[in-house]
């Protein structure tokens, strides 16, 4: 079984924000990453859950599983529900130089092309700047830096 998801304010739709199933699908991923909904074939929140936790319609929560599934998080089984996948992606730590200059922003497509690292829609990206060395980003999902 799995936590329930919590609902934040920040879920909102706002001027310039990421569409709600976008957001929706950050705060699924967010938990999936983390290990909140449990480990591989785990069943995450059903479409109905989403609705009532978040507010959305079936069109909204529907998208926000499709998303996940384009990713390769979850795997939807007709009948049966969504489920994590055999290998989401990891936590990974980053331990960031002396200097260094962090910010957080929504993540654009030019920040991965050629990279084999993508941020999905919906995630910030954390822009690491070192004088005299390259920029970093990393999608903030899924990254602990450590100073």
């Amino acid at each position: 079984m799995h936590r329930p998801l919590s609902y934040s304010t920040s879920m909102r739709q706002e001027r310039g924000a990421p569409p709600r199933y976008a957001q929706i699908a950050a705060a699924i991923r967010a938990q999936i990453i983390a290990g909140h909904l449990g480990g591989p074939g785990a069943r995450i929140p059903s479409e109905p859950e989403i609705i009532d936790t978040y507010g959305v319609s079936k069109t909204t929560a529907s998208e926000a599983l499709k998303m996940l599934t384009a990713e390769g998080l979850i795997v939807r089984r007709s009948g049966a529900g969504s489920f994590i996948c055999a290998h989401p992606p990891q936590l990974r730590t980053v331990e960031v130089l002396p200097g260094a200059r962090i910010s957080a922003r929504p993540a654009n497509a030019d920040d991965f092309s050629g990279s084999a690292e993508a941020i999905p829609p919906g995630v910030p990206a954390l822009v690491v700047e070192v004088p005299g060395h390259p920029t970093r980003i990393y999608p903030a999902d899924r990254t602990y830096l450590v100073v």
